[in-house]
């Protein structure tokens, strides 16, 4: 949608906007949908108290200061950052969402299919980004701006009676002053927000898919991973790294996807944080805000519980993610290949072999041991952390056609090239070591 007239004011076709939306919102009365697409049923148990439309707002600081400093050379400037603002905006829209320009300096957005949570989340996304693209022009001199967002959720019934824009105003001042001060997205490295404090820190296992004979997927998995659960404390650290994680990976994907490229991602996700009914829903509406080209590349790996796989949680989640096309696999111990799924729900059961030591001849008879039981029961396996080369090897004899680990690549920061991968590049090290003393 195009700017409206500059002053603040809010153009015609947003206020339309607006009032449709809040109109379905009102009048969707069937009880199996609310905004965000997630079954309301599904997603929280219960009727929520009263429909709201999302809107958000960003606001370029600083850029009075930048015009009055580059005085005549401003007009192209001023171009050149709109014209970024507009196309990271444009990019993160899904159908039915408006944006228009409002003032000289800021812009609003109807997120019109997204929930309050992933609308809030999704606007420090889109500030971040526009952030960065505007630090990534050479010749912009950016520097200094920041982005400040609010997300307002407004009632949908406010937006059907009186003055709409009025109405929007209110909602997106109290929003204002209510927000953090981290609600500024700045352009200084030293300054992290809320949203860059709550990413966990990750990285990627470049994954051998052994038919294909090409590194093409990357398992991402928090830097630490959690081995054990005494209390409930620990589950809820792990629920907040784990939603963490989903929401970094949804960035790195849509960053390759603005590069044109598309690979497969692994997210691996503890059992726990299904237990609960309002963390299912969060996970759900993180992936929710994820594009759906994206989502279909992505496939939660979700690590077993001592009690069996599925629980009522793992179902749960099960059912509520089955509309959104993610994948699901299915983490289990690798000594206790009993608590594998039955097929059919899963895309393949992984096992994991960081953790507590173990003797090398061990560990080959229980590959073989669990890759024999997935074969029996019609599962792709996958293996991951694997050491040396003797395991990968026995892996690869066990049928397992996914391995991982520093004997195959070393773990990486983020998500790059798939490479062609044949079974002599196990021993790349010792053509290196042949090739010096020749």
């Amino acid at each position: 949608m195009g700017p409206s007239d500059g002053k603040g004011r809010l153009g015609a076709g947003l206020l339309s906007a607006l009032a449709e939306v809040a109109r379905r919102l009102l009048h969707d009365n069937d009880g199996h949908r609310q905004s965000g697409g997630v079954s309301r049923h599904r997603a929280a148990g219960e009727r929520p108290a009263q429909a709201v439309v999302p809107v958000a707002t960003f606001r370029m600081v600083g850029l009075a200061e930048i015009q009055a400093r580059l005085g005549d050379r401003w007009p192209a400037l001023a171009e050149k950052v709109h014209a970024t603002a507009r196309s990271v905006i444009q990019r993160h829209l899904l159908r039915g969402d408006v944006f228009e320009q409002h003032g000289d300096d800021g812009y609003l957005v109807l997120f019109a299919t997204l929930g309050p949570d992933e609308a809030e989340f999704k606007s420090r996304v889109i500030a971040r980004e526009i952030v960065e693209r505007l630090l990534g022009e050479g010749d912009c001199e950016a520097a200094g701006l920041n982005i400040a967002t609010q997300c307002a959720a407004i009632p949908a019934e406010a937006l059907l009676g009186g003055d709409l824009e009025l109405v929007v105003g209110r909602a997106l001042q109290a929003a204002a002053e209510a927000a953090p001060a981290a609600a500024v997205e700045t352009s200084s490295a030293v300054a992290p927000d809320a949203a860059q404090a709550e990413e966990s820190q990750h990285s990627y296992s470049p994954v051998w898919d052994t038919r294909q004979m090409t590194l093409l997927h990357f398992r991402a998995h928090a830097a630490q991973p959690w081995t054990e659960f005494d209390d409930r404390t620990r589950e809820v650290q792990a629920y907040k790294a784990d939603i963490a994680l989903v929401r970094a990976v949804a960035v790195d994907l849509r960053g390759l996807a603005a590069e044109g490229r598309r690979l497969p991602v692994t997210v691996a996700i503890e059992h726990s944080s299904l237990a609960v009914n309002s963390q299912r829903a969060a996970l759900i509406q993180a992936l929710a805000a994820i594009p759906g080209a994206e989502r279909k590349i992505l496939t939660l790996e979700i690590g077993a519980p001592a009690d069996g796989f599925w629980t009522y949680g793992c179902k749960s989640f099960l059912e509520m993610s089955r509309p959104l096309g993610v994948g699901l696999a299915a983490r289990v111990r690798l000594d206790e290949p009993q608590a594998m799924p039955p097929a059919g729900g899963v895309k393949c059961v992984a096992t994991d072999l960081e953790g507590p030591p173990r003797r090398e001849a061990a560990s080959l008879r229980l590959l073989t041991a669990f890759g024999g039981l997935s074969r029996a029961q019609g599962h792709e396996a996958a293996a991951y952390g694997l050491k040396s080369r003797a395991l990968v090897l026995g892996a690869l004899g066990a049928g397992f056609r996914y391995v991982a680990g520093p004997a195959v690549h070393p773990d990486v920061g983020g998500l790059s090239t798939a490479l062609r991968f044949e079974p002599i590049d196990l021993y790349a090290d010792v053509q290196r070591a042949a090739a010096r003393s020749s």
